[in-house]
């Protein structure tokens, strides 16, 4: 004579037996936890197939009566036939776009997959060149070959220098001299050519104009600098970026208006181009960093000196000849010495300095357009996150050159590390 136990099994068999394994507890005190029926007494409580004897005992040992085997077939029959092919003709009904994905919560659906990020500030910090006064207005990049490299001032020569990283974690590596005529190498901002090459934007201080280096290889051995912009005192706190067409575009301040301003270069190495305002009012465009978005046009963080606050420029298209400014972060003297990269998720990210506590900081957008965001502090020892630029690194972690004006060092950080979790819209 059959058991009610095997019964079930056989049922649950049906199904799947893989399908029923996990549940914690049973709701049957006859029925003990472990045993190979355990999880299939359970399934067919929790999906209406059985009722127990009880409100408490099942008793597994008892044998099947003939209206027993009937009502267990009925209720498997309406409790998870019919409900199963009722889905079925529902997904049938379904119209999902080719990136929208079939979920059940409380009914099926079509739902569009949205990857939400999380943050865990932790890596590492060390000095790379401390001989001299260096390490002033740094700016880092990525090098075709993966490795990190670093354009700074040094302070104590009133040169533009450059630190060429030999793995990409940066243990070792070479530092360089590139530009020694005049006073030069203020506020220097790196990017990597469309040839692979470097090119490092910065201020000749002492005809304050804003001044090009194009290296002529991918770790710049040899290289030519030129003048881009002469008119009224600018150049002052560039940043370079590669545009959509495979132009360098330069962000910087035009200190005698105390305005924003863009160059956007005619070709590669930049031997053209055209100068134009982009933000007026107040005394804006302090520390620019111009990136590129994922919809190819430049969006541009910087301080707003009036406010103290940290500000964003998104352009409307590849030149920006318009745009929208917007306010990020308002609390404290925030958004000084800002950098702008765009993420592994491709929102922008921007590393700044809170000038109340001389610490190292990241805000990280969570969308394209920056509506809102995360900040988080990176470095406190001494007086840090002085002349920051942030780069993504090839394992998707922001990685942050700064000057930590108490040792004189320049010094590079590593993170904060990301995980991302799948919710559904």
């Amino acid at each position: 004579m059959r058991r009610r136990l095997k019964l079930v099994v056989a049922v649950v068999g049906l199904v799947g037996l893989g399908a029923t394994a996990g549940f914690a507890s049973s709701s049957f005190t006859d029925v003990p936890a472990g045993r190979y029926y355990t999880d299939a007494v359970e399934w067919a409580f929790e999906n209406g197939v059985t009722t127990g004897t009880s409100a408490t005992t099942f008793s597994p040992e008892d044998p099947v009566t003939r209206g027993q085997n009937v009502t267990f077939a009925y209720r498997y029959d309406q409790n998870v036939v019919q409900p199963a092919l009722d889905a079925l003709d529902t997904l049938d009904e379904l119209s999902c776009t080719a990136t929208q994905v079939v979920i059940n919560d409380n009914g099926w659906r079509c739902a569009n997959p949205v990857l939400k990020p999380s943050f865990q500030a932790a890596g590492a910090n060390r000095a790379l060149v401390t001989e001299g006064r260096v390490g002033q207005f740094t700016s880092v990049a990525i090098g075709a070959d993966g490795n990190p490299i670093i354009s700074h001032y040094d302070n104590t020569n009133a040169d533009l220098e450059l630190y060429v990283c030999a793995n990409p974690t940066c243990t070792t590596g070479t530092n360089r001299t590139l530009e020694t005529t005049g006073i030069v190498g203020y506020y220097t901002s790196i990017a990597i050519g469309a040839d692979g090459n470097p090119i490092i934007s910065h201020l000749d201080d002492t005809n304050e104009d804003l001044e090009l280096y194009v290296c002529a290889n991918p770790t710049c051995t040899t290289g030519t600098n030129r003048t881009l912009e002469t008119t009224g005192s600018v150049g002052w706190f560039s940043s370079v970026a590669i545009g959509a067409d495979g132009n360098p575009i330069i962000s910087h301040h035009d200190s005698t208006n105390d305005d924003l301003e863009l160059y956007v270069c005619d070709n590669p190495t930049c031997t053209t181009g055209t100068n134009q305002t982009l933000e007026t009012a107040g005394s804006v465009g302090y520390d620019p960093s111009v990136a590129i978005g994922v919809d190819g046009d430049p969006v541009i963080g910087h301080y707003d000196n009036t406010n103290a606050d940290l500000e964003l420029y998104v352009c409307d298209n590849p030149t920006c000849t318009t745009g929208t400014n917007r306010t990020l972060e308002t609390a404290g003297f925030v958004g000084r010495r800002t950098s702008l990269a765009i993420g592994a998720a491709g929102n922008p990210i921007l590393s700044h300095q809170d000038d109340t506590g001389d610490d190292l900081e990241l805000y990280v957008c969570d969308n394209p357009s920056c509506g809102t965001g995360t900040n988080f502090t990176l470095a406190t020892t001494g007086r840090s996150g002085y002349d920051t630029s942030v780069a993504i690194g090839v394992d998707g972690i922001p990685v942050i050159s700064h000057n930590n004006i108490d040792e004189g060092d320049l010094e590079l950080s590593f993170g904060p590390t990301t995980t991302y979790t799948v919710t559904f819209e």
